[in-house]
């Protein structure tokens, strides 16, 4: 019986991920498809598999990441060669990954490089799948922690939505969430106070996190990549722009800047405020739709930016010479 859901489950998931509309018939499957897929995540959220790396991956029936792979394949993919690049210097790299949702970056992070990686992950829900797809891997430890600028108790909620969670303070109410600050979830795991790369994925408390992590970011200068999102850290009273000023003064100088389907944007001296500003700007009045992940060096990995800047300008090079090839065999 267990099986025989199992299969309708999949069967339902990959024929709307895979939706052909280019026919009356196939759009009239289509819609009919799309609207028992809605009715069951209404109802429930089971667990269906999915390769992601190469690696078979539970997640949620909700999630949307097949959806945005499917779109947009380079999704995160600079994460792990940006790992990679940062293990070639330094070949005892641990990696510290705050927000790690189902565990999709560690598949992600393994197809490059293998090192350990500490997850931390707060939620319960993509907590229990993060735990079943760890084992699946090697040197995977797990914190359940929700992390902020300091140590205390907020009143709030859990917003989910399509595979991503955040944190919502409210003024009233019983629901009481306790937040930490990075240096205390590591005492359990002091191995990882010398992690050289760190990410960050908290859909509008990134910045705040890092605020909190500054006695550690001062210590160990680690590499830093961050989602950055006006328009979530609005919602949490952040103004956003000001984390350049706080990562300058820890002595950060250098930035990579993607947008959040994974493809370069720009690099930028974190001292060019005037950028910065644009930058904020124009991902502003974007409704989380639109928004970049930031890549942070520390003024003693100039030697490793450069070298990153570098080979991720040549992948992309690369990448648009192959598609340019393609699209003229293709006429």
């Amino acid at each position: 019986m267990q099986n025989s859901i199992n299969y309708w489950l999949h069967f339902v998931y990959y024929q709307v991920l895979y939706s052909s509309y280019d026919t009356q018939f196939n759009r009239l499957k289509a819609n009919i498809l799309t609207k028992i897929f809605y009715k069951i995540i209404k109802f429930s959220d089971p667990l269906i598999s999915y390769k992601i790396a190469g690696f078979d991956l539970l997640l949620p029936f909700s999630h949307q990441l097949p959806f945005i792979l499917k779109t947009y394949p380079l999704y995160s993919s600079n994460l792990a060669r940006l790992a990679k690049y940062v293990k070639q210097k330094y070949e005892d790299l641990k990696f510290i990954d705050i927000g790690a949702n189902i565990g999709d970056s560690i598949a992600i992070l393994r197809k490059e490089a293998e090192f350990p990686i500490l997850c931390i992950e707060g939620d319960d829900q993509f907590l229990s799948v993060l735990e079943k797809n760890a084992t699946l891997f090697s040197e995977v430890y797990i914190i359940k922690a929700y992390l902020g600028e300091c140590s205390n108790n907020i009143r709030g909620t859990t917003i989910k939505q399509g595979g991503t969670a955040h944190l919502r303070e409210n003024k009233v109410g019983d629901n009481i969430i306790e937040v930490k600050k990075l240096s205390n979830v590591l005492k359990d795991y002091p191995s990882f106070f010398q992690s050289k790369m760190i990410k960050v994925d908290t859909d509008g408390f990134d910045c705040k996190i890092l605020r909190g992590a500054a006695d550690f970011l001062k210590s160990t200068k680690p590499i830093i990549f961050f989602e950055y999102d006006p328009f979530f850290l609005a919602k949490q009273g952040d103004d956003g722009i000001s984390i350049f000023n706080d990562l300058s003064s820890y002595g950060y100088k250098n930035l990579l800047i993607y947008d959040n389907f994974g493809d370069l944007m720009l690099s930028a001296n974190i001292s060019n405020s005037s950028l910065l500003e644009e930058l904020h700007l124009y991902f502003s009045g974007r409704l989380g739709h639109r928004y970049c992940d930031i890549c942070a060096f520390h003024t003693e990995d100039n030697d490793l930016f450069e070298i990153a800047r570098e080979r991720e300008i040549k992948f992309f090079e690369n990448l648009r010479g192959r598609k340019e090839a393609n699209n003229a065999y293709s006429l």
